[in-house]
């Protein structure tokens, strides 16, 4: 299993945190964004629901402002993106002018709210926030005998935490981020494992049933803290096992040639 949670991982992480260098200076007042990369940037659905980009360089500090921005960097909404181009279109125009001699980058900011990790596991293996993380909780399985399938039943747990557990900024972000890992969640998810055997596919159609929000304790510090338990229906096609020798399934008696 550890293929499907790391591969859910890794789609959260192009969604919630994707990042890209620009290619060309971008002055003020433009529109258009000319990018490394623009692969990521190119979710339809989500550029609609999650539309917030940052733009950021070397002198970006991360901290608050008192507006919800953040120190030396500017967020905007993305309008559509020419993927082939690699080219991001904006809804308004730039304030600031973004210069390759500063190093200037985008990053996805989901709920106007920059995701500093996704990691597998809980709050003892987060280092920086926010953060967003895939815990596993249960499994059940059932099997088809034909065409060599299973159907699984997996609850997992995506907690959300967000440092600052005093403000009312922490409490916007965990609401926003906690909202747009929940579009996500709810998008119906479709996820190919093929880096372990090349017919190995997973297809889940997923359900948030419940979303509980807190404030917890990480050392001296209060976060915010949600938790969107999650049920996937997962089919696992095993087609792969058919026709070979293996112990795996039993399609061939034992000391037949």
């Amino acid at each position: 299993m550890y293929s499907l949670y790391r591969s859910i991982k890794d789609r959260m992480e192009r969604y919630l945190r994707a990042s890209t260098l620009l290619t060309q200076n971008a002055a003020a007042g433009s529109q258009i964004l000319h990018v490394e990369d623009a692969k990521y940037f190119g979710f339809e659905g989500l550029n609609k629901y999650c539309p917030h980009i940052i733009l950021m360089d070397s002198r970006t500090t991360g901290e608050r402002t008192e507006d919800g921005g953040y120190s030396g960097a500017e967020l905007i909404k993305v309008e559509n993106v020419d993927i082939s181009g690699n080219t991001i279109y904006l809804q308004t125009p730039l304030k600031n002018d973004w210069l390759l001699s500063r190093t200037a980058e985008i990053a996805r900011a989901p709920g106007e709210v920059i995701v500093n990790d996704v990691v597998i596991g809980d709050l003892q293996v987060v280092q920086k926030f926010p953060t967003v993380c895939v815990n596993p909780t249960s499994k059940s399985m059932q099997w088809y005998t034909m065409p060599g399938s299973t159907n699984e039943k997996c609850n997992i747990e995506f907690l959300v935490y967000v440092a600052g557990g005093g403000t009312e900024q922490a409490t916007t972000d965990l609401l926003k981020l906690t909202d747009a890992v929940e579009w996500i969640l709810m998008s119906n998810l479709h996820i190919q494992v093929s880096e372990e055997i090349s017919q190995y596919a997973v297809t889940s159609a997923a359900l948030v049933d419940n979303i509980s929000y807190g404030v917890i304790q990480k050392g001296s510090e209060f976060l915010k803290a949600s938790k969107l338990s999650w049920t996937g229906n997962v089919t696992m096609l095993r087609d792969y096992l058919l026709g070979n020798r293996t112990s795996l399934y039993p399609g061939e008696i034992e000391g037949q040639p």
